[in-house]
């Protein structure tokens, strides 16, 4: 019985290096396959801690293990504790009202004028393995301070505007450099930027969305997972789930409008500083018209005409 069970096993083991060595050039449809663990959370806000771990496992493992994230409060439901409390990992928290040194979380105030030299005091190295990017409202300018300056995390998570769903690719206005601190999220709609001016941001950096909830969108760079032979997802994917109002309204603001070909050749300029980058963006004044349904489910559209939009 022991020689017959010994053999089906070396069957087996021989099947298996047959099947890898003449399937090995098919693409891994990992990234494919994050919605599976859609819904698994144990620190984060949402569902990113099985979503996040899912990407790590298909883009190659822990790697450093070393992750930085910024606007995580008091650091309880962040993006990257599970990293840090069940796996070892270690990084920097920064939030500009909280502090604890023994997570380590640091009290600083973060902008796009100043976000590179942060990440430099706190010796972030350039190929970190994680960034996650909140500010409530300039992600657009500070994600593009850090790519600019030659970051390149192989996971990076970026907060935007569930409100807009896949339509619509804008931006807030930047706060105006050197009075950052006076201007404040107002817990309205008006924050942060739509799913489709992050994903042309960072699409211009080499960078593919792979997951989106209804707070977050996860990007990978592309070389890389092209380089693991990963099946890449369609950018018609994301966002994912669909638009959901979730904010106050916020009819009638002023938005910056983000060309995907003006983020390939303005975005990935060192010399067009922030103030320039942000001043040369067009302006576009949305209203909003909000719809509902049966199971109270709601939605807003934005629109630039004087005749508001059908449900349809």
């Amino acid at each position: 019985a022991f020689s017959t069970l010994f053999s089906l096993h070396n069957q087996f083991v021989a099947k298996n290096i047959l099947e890898t060595t003449t399937t090995a050039k098919k693409e891994n449809d990992c990234l494919s396959r994050i919605d599976n663990v859609r819904g698994i959370k144990l620190y984060s806000q949402n569902d990113e801690d099985g979503a996040l771990l899912q990407i790590l496992r298909c883009m190659g493992g822990h790697g450093t293990k070393e992750y930085f994230e910024f606007g995580s409060e008091s650091g309880v439901q962040v993006n990257t504790r599970i990293l840090r409390e069940l796996y070892g990992w270690k990084g920097h928290l920064l939030d500009g009202s909280h502090e604890d040194h023994t997570i380590p979380l640091h009290k600083e105030f973060f902008t796009p004028s100043n976000i590179v030299s942060l990440l430099q005091k706190y010796d972030v190295g350039t190929n970190l393995d994680v960034l996650s990017v909140d500010s409530d409202y300039d992600d657009l300018y500070i994600t593009r301070e850090i790519l600019l300056a030659g970051y390149k995390p192989r996971v990076l998570i970026t907060e935007y505007n569930i409100n807009f769903g896949s339509e619509w690719a804008v931006s807030t206005i930047a706060k105006p450099v050197g009075k950052e601190e006076k201007v404040f999220w107002q817990h309205d709609c008006y924050f942060g930027a739509s799913a489709l001016a992050m994903i042309y941001l960072t699409q211009a950096f080499g960078y593919i969305p792979v997951f989106s909830n209804n707070v977050n969108l996860i990007f990978v760079p592309l070389d890389q997972a092209l380089a693991l032979n990963m099946q890449i997802p369609s950018v018609d994917n994301f966002p994912k789930p669909y638009p959901t109002a979730l904010h106050e309204n916020c009819t009638g603001k002023t938005w910056k409008l983000i060309d995907h070909q003006a983020m390939k050749l303005k975005a990935t300029q060192p010399k067009i500083s922030h103030a320039e980058f942000a001043r040369g963006l067009p302006e576009v004044t949305l209203l909003t018209k909000e719809f509902g349904d049966s199971r109270n489910n709601r939605w807003r559209v934005f629109y630039e005409a004087e005749s508001p939009p059908s449900s349809a």
